[in-house]
């Protein structure tokens, strides 16, 4: 073998040392390196070359934001391989917590007619319902990615390449979409190169999924596997304070006192022990919390990812990126666009600009979305024409971050969600696009629902089902809570239900925040439920976390509405200002909040987003007496006298052309 190579954390040192140990007797020619993700590591040094994983070809900062530990050892594999490889050789990947117990001969004579070998997860159907069963290995992948090894051929380098840009994002643990880590972008691997040899040799990557079956003894020779010389094991899940345990991921095998497995268990158990196993795995992740000490929340990451996706970079767990995720939301990209909107029509009452706002066009477009698309380049650019896509943005993102009011839009759209949900769960797959699809699924009817104020009639059908008791399951097992059960392997695993006290334990787990995991409130539950017995000694054992509702601010006199920070600043010197771009409230004294009523707003911002700054400040519940903006009555008029602009407006507003363009503000608007 020319390189064999791990990756780890600091926590997980004791496994690298032994495995580096082990091919140390069985593989003495070949180069052993170790990639550390989190930080260095000393006691691996006199074992092998460590390399850090910052120095690896990937987007290393940014993957320390918004992956956790497992996710981050596994995405910088693909960059691993891509360096080693290009350095000349076959390359070999181990797990940390794999033991080596003779040369890998078999994987050295598949290299010599093959690109890439891989070894399967099962060569046989397992029975029955225990863990793990055929439907969790479909879920983990075919091939386990504890092992592989690859010739630097251009298939293969090409393979690397775009393994590499998959687990650039979607390196996350989300069965619902598909995807564990790093593995199962490699079922697709047959495809993509022209000789794969598939090791299915019982000896090869032994553990706790295949172990069923096999006969594992111990020989004056070694151990042994069917008979044949066990080539290495795969530790995946021990620990060796508990090795009575093969696995913690598992509950098919047991381990028999004095038996062979019990035997190796206690073998390997020493030797992580020798190596200081209790030292290291106590070391905390190095990217689990911000210099300021506050842990990085999971929904921080999904937010971090979010953002990097759509092009915006990250430097590490910083505190500007601590100040950046922890922000309520980020600045909107405001840019009018003067061929899309003009003027609002606004001639009376401010009631009637509201009103005005939600109607529809001539061409039944709700106005209030034509208002936001005028207003956001980012909108226009995303979304063009695609006003679905546009509404369910809205009804997510916007609703929520308080920049767009559900009530705004005409009756007739929000009725029609009682028969078609599908823009609610767009929304919702908006506002987490990482979530499974049951997290987002529930928070559409429940977190969501209520951040975004959707209409009370329309929650209440939402959740009408998902409130229901479900046949079979004793109270208080509503919908909602076996549905969460069942969408995940590790609750099942952890909670069979099976009795009533693991039926509690199931209970607490939610109370104790598997609910707000899903975005939903102990008081989004029905009061039957929220006074079962069992519900409010599952919430009392666990405590129960008051939340308070945002200040409101006294009632103003006056509120101007205006673009950047620093016309907030000048104009906030005796006056409260909405500053537009950023849904932020500013007075005098810095910081302020959305005051309840307002007798006058000025609007200060370009015609073309005034009607977005309404709808966003109805969002944020102010609500005025009197509105007034001061408008440019030449540019207007020059405006509508361009033809391609009137050729789009025309397409796109129909019959309303002639209220929009209406060039009558030489001097303030008085609209409310």
């Amino acid at each position: 073998m020319d390189v064999i190579f791990t990756i780890v954390s600091r926590n997980y040192a004791a496994q690298a040392a032994t495995l580096m140990q082990s091919l140390a007797v069985a593989e003495p020619a070949a180069r052993r390196v170790v990639i550390a993700t989190d930080g260095p590591i000393p006691s691996l040094e006199p074992l092998a070359e460590v390399i850090a994983a910052a120095d690896l070809d990937a987007p290393y900062a940014a993957m320390t934001v918004y992956y956790d530990a497992l996710e981050l050892n596994t995405a910088v594999k693909p960059a691993a391989f891509r360096r080693l490889l290009a350095e000349g050789g076959s390359v070999t990947y181990l797990d940390p917590d794999i033991y080596v117990f003779r040369p890998l001969d078999e994987v050295r004579a598949a290299l010599q007619g093959a690109e890439l070998a891989l070894t399967p997860h099962l060569t046989r159907p397992l029975a029955g319902e225990a863990m793990p069963n055929d439907q969790t290995i479909l879920r983990s992948g075919v091939y386990n990615l504890g092992f592989m090894a690859a010739r630097p051929e251009p298939k293969v380098l090409a393979l690397v390449d775009w393994w590499a840009e998959r687990c650039r994002f979607d390196c996350r643990v989300d069965f619902e979409a598909g995807l564990f880590t790093d593995q199962r972008w490699m079922d697709l691997a047959p495809g993509f190169v022209d000789r794969l040899a598939i090791l299915r040799q019982p000896t090869l990557n032994l553990a706790y999924w295949n172990l069923e079956g096999r006969s594992l003894a111990r020989r004056a020779e070694g151990w042994t596997v069917d008979g044949q010389p066990l080539g290495f094991f795969h530790f995946s899940g021990f620990d060796p304070a508990r090795p009575d345990v093969l696995s913690k991921h598992q509950d098919r095998i047991r381990v028999a006192p004095g038996s062979p497995l019990a035997e190796l268990l206690d073998q390997y158990g020493a030797a992580l022990t020798a190596n200081g196993h209790a030292a290291a795995s106590a070391t905390p992740y190095a990217y689990d919390r911000f210099p300021s000490g506050r842990p990085v929340s999971k929904t921080m990451r999904e937010q971090a990812r979010w953002a990097a996706r759509t092009g915006e970079t990250f430097d590490g767990l910083t505190d500007a990126t601590e100040a950046r995720l922890n922000a309520p939301q980020d600045a909107v990209r405001r840019e009018a666009d003067p061929e899309v909107w003009r003027e609002p029509p606004w001639r009376g009452p401010a009631r009637e600009a509201l009103e005005w706002l939600r109607g529809v066009t001539a061409n039944g477009r709700p106005r209030a979305l034509a208002a936001m698309l005028a207003a956001r380049a980012d909108l226009r650019a995303r979304f063009g024409r695609n006003e679905g896509a546009l509404l369910a943005w809205c009804l997510g993102v916007e609703a929520a971050a308080g920049r767009f009011d559900c009530a705004l839009l005409p009756d007739m759209t929000i009725a029609a969600f009682a028969d078609d949900r599908s823009p609610l769960l767009q929304a919702a797959r908006f506002a987490a696009p990482d979530a499974t699809a049951v997290k987002q699924q529930i928070s559409a009817e429940f977190g969501l629902a209520e951040r975004a104020r959707w209409p009370e009639p329309l929650v209440r059908i939402l959740r009408k089902k998902r409130l229901a008791p479900v046949e079979g399951r004793p109270a208080p097992l509503i919908r909602l809570f076996v549905d969460i059960w069942e969408s995940r392997t590790d609750l099942q695993r952890q909670f069979p239900l099976r009795t009533a006290l693991e039926r509690l334990r199931f209970l607490r787990w939610l109370a104790g925040g598997g609910l707000t995991e899903y975005d939903v409130a102990f008081e989004h539950l029905p009061a039957a439920v929220r006074r079962r017995p069992e519900m409010q000694l599952a919430r009392w054992s666990v405590g129960a976390a008051a939340t308070a509702l945002p200040a409101r601010g006294a009632p103003a006199a006056e509120l101007w509405v205006v673009e950047t920070a620093e016309e907030a600043r000048e104009a906030a010197a005796d006056r409260l200002v909405y500053e537009a771009a950023t849904g932020r409230f500013v007075g005098p004294g810095g910081a302020a909040a959305a005051p309840s009523a307002v007798e006058l707003v000025q609007f200060l911002t370009a015609p073309a987003l005034v009607a977005a700054d309404a709808i966003a400040l109805h969002a944020a519940g102010v609500r005025w007496a009197r509105a007034a903006g001061v408008w440019d009555a030449a540019t207007i008029a020059a405006l509508t006298e361009d033809s391609v602009a009137l050729g789009f407006v025309d397409e796109v507003w129909g019959a309303d052309r002639d209220d929009l363009f209406r060039p009558t503000r030489s001097r303030p608007m008085v609209a409310a």
